[in-house]
């Protein structure tokens, strides 16, 4: 019998246990545990359930284009609890000069596909579109070298886009700091449509022209652009346990050792358990892997702690709707930092997923932190709790008291992508190769993101079994 441990209980580490567990089921003569630090399983995802509110405490929803989220709740059984935004509003806001102001119609991302709702919002001024649709006539980079998000969005759109859309919007998406940010690690779409049309808004005409074209062959796609699941994202964390039956799942299993063998390896927790292993997948944040690391493959651990990590919070507030202040008319808003505000994105869950809150009542959810505001995630609850209110009041009107605010604190948990950092994680994976039978896995390598994780931690999973099969494996 051959054993593969996991570390790390994360939806990474969850995937590569589910999928290791379908080989099982047809017959390989396989030993899994999964070893999990603290006593959640999940990582990042941790859904809470109060009197008929449903509240995330990180993600609360993953995109569709990305399938293998999609396709691992139904291998789990969750097809029927896929939910969807709600259709009827999808507006989304900016607040810039002290008002919301609403996303022009055809706006992709950042990138103007229709021109009349472009040439007559009032989010940009006219100096700022015209400098957008110079994009028309900027030639392409020539090169292929990595740039940042900041760089990439200058040089094509100018210096509004960059302000008003892309730092809130995309930087937002990773709370990082856009001069920073790689553009081939977080929007290669953005990348792969310079080289191809040389123009952004050229690229995104030809790609809905060809949506367009090809929709009538196509079946109808049910799922909308984020989706979650009816009772939170929980539902995908238990379920992959409950589906898993054949692995061993140990909660409070901290790895405090790993050691390369002649055959295989050895693992050690703080409390002495010990195991011997032939495959081991390493799904933990990058710093703890680095650690874990450190005197087994110090290259790639030099190199995994060089990926940074930003804190941020969530505060998520429930109102009585009878008499609220806002019509909650939209899915939410952006804050571009020049507003000088503490609240980087507010979601207005209970406008942008209706079950999520009882009737009768809504629910917002308040985003600060990341890379340019760091320190404003590590005050206290109720300091984060006073400022958010603040800002609530002075952007949508709201006075009346919450019925109950949810502070959650993610300390250092949010990867950064810095430029070349698909360099960075190529030479992990080209280290790797000295050590025969380990596996990595998770957020810190080739995408942030559910569907991207679930991909990661599945791929790693296959690449351990052709390796004990004696199959040259695929390094993630």
């Amino acid at each position: 019998m051959k054993k593969i441990i996991i570390i790390g209980g994360g939806i990474a580490g969850l995937a590569t246990a589910f999928r290791i567990q379908s080989e099982i089921n047809e017959g390989s003569n396989l030993e899994c545990i999964l070893l999990e630090g603290t006593d959640h399983f999940g990582g990042k995802i941790s859904t809470e359930k109060s009197d008929g509110f449903v509240i995330e405490r990180g993600p609360d929803s993953f995109i569709s284009q990305k399938p293998a989220a999609i396709q691992l709740c139904k291998r789990l059984g969750l097809e029927d609890r896929l939910t969807g935004t709600n259709p009827g509003a999808p507006s989304t806001f900016v607040y810039t000069g002290g008002k919301l102001v609403t996303m022009p119609d055809g706006l992709s991302l950042m990138i103007p596909t229709k021109f009349l709702p472009f040439a007559m919002t009032p989010l940009f001024s006219l100096p700022g579109k015209i400098r957008m649709a110079f994009d028309l006539l900027i030639p392409k980079k020539l090169d292929n070298s990595d740039e940042s998000l900041a760089s990439f969005v200058r040089r094509r759109m100018g210096e509004e886009a960059l302000s008003k859309m892309a730092e809130p919007m995309l930087a937002g998406i990773y709370a990082s700091d856009p001069e920073k940010m790689s553009i081939s690690s977080t929007f290669p779409m953005f990348v792969e449509t310079e080289k191809k049309y040389r123009s952004l808004i050229l690229g995104m005409l030809a790609r809905k022209k060809a949506m367009l074209m090809n929709s009538s062959k196509r079946p109808t796609n049910p799922y909308s652009l984020f989706m979650t699941l009816k009772d939170g994202l929980g539902e995908m964390v238990d379920a992959s346990i409950k589906k898993s039956p054949n692995i061993q799942f140990k909660s409070g299993a901290k790895v405090s050792y790993i050691g390369k063998q002649k055959e295989g390896w050895n693992v050690k927790l703080d409390d002495g358990w010990e195991s011997q292993a032939d495959a081991l997948v390493v799904a933990t944040p990058g710093s703890v892997t680095a650690k874990l690391l450190q005197n087994i493959a110090p290259d790639t651990a030099e190199l995994l702690n060089s990926i940074h990590y930003v804190s941020t919070a969530t505060i998520t507030l429930g109102f009585k709707k009878e008499g609220f202040s806002h019509s909650l008319d939209g899915f939410g808003f952006v804050v571009p930092k020049t507003e000088g505000r503490s609240i980087l994105a507010c979601t207005w869950t209970s406008s942008k997923f209706p079950h999520r809150a009882p009737k009768g009542y809504v629910m917002l959810r308040c985003y600060v932190g990341g890379a340019l505001q760091e320190d404003i995630a590590e005050k206290d609850p109720k300091t984060l709790e006073n400022l958010v209110r603040k800002d609530l009041h002075q952007i949508m009107g709201i006075t009346e008291t919450p019925i109950f605010c949810k502070v959650f604190k993610n300390h250092k948990s949010n990867v950064q992508y810095h430029v070349d950092h698909s360099a960075k994680i190529d030479a992990i994976m080209e280290d790797l190769n000295n050590f025969p039978g380990l596996f990595l896995a998770g957020s810190a390598y080739r995408g942030i993101g559910i569907p991207d994780c679930i991909q990661n931690g599945t791929l790693a999973a296959e690449s351990a079994l052709k390796f004990l099969n004696g199959k040259s494996p695929q390094l993630v």
